[in-house]
């Protein structure tokens, strides 16, 4: 009776399992995008910096920011893309699980 019970307590908390995997797995894949976008982010800072020193005028200034600033906001977009790609991943994963659940609920009630 009691191993009946752990099982049926089991199976009634495989959903949660399931939901807290998917969510792991989606945030550890949007920490590893967002600490790579900052390390890259912060290496381009500091050679664009370095490189100011090397200009001798005022256009050559502007121009590098300009270069430095298009790049950076590329990186942010595809950062971005990849973090929506990401979300959306775990939100159909997660809609899976959670139809699942509610078919074996509706199977398991109309069975008894």
């Amino acid at each position: 009776m009691f191993d009946q019970m752990n099982e049926q307590l089991q199976k009634s908390l495989k959903p949660l399992t399931d939901l807290a995997a998917v969510n792991a797995k989606a945030l550890e894949q949007l920490a590893s995008q967002q600490s790579n976008l900052f390390s890259t982010l912060l290496n381009d800072g500091v050679e664009f910096t370095q490189g100011l020193s090397e200009k001798k005028d005022v256009n050559a200034v502007v121009e590098a920011q300009k270069t430095y600033l298009e790049g950076m906001q590329e990186k942010i977009v595809a950062a971005t893309k990849e973090s929506y790609d990401v979300i959306s991943e775990a939100q159909e994963k997660a809609g899976e699980v959670l139809k699942v659940a509610a078919e074996d609920a509706q199977s398991a009630v109309a069975s008894k």
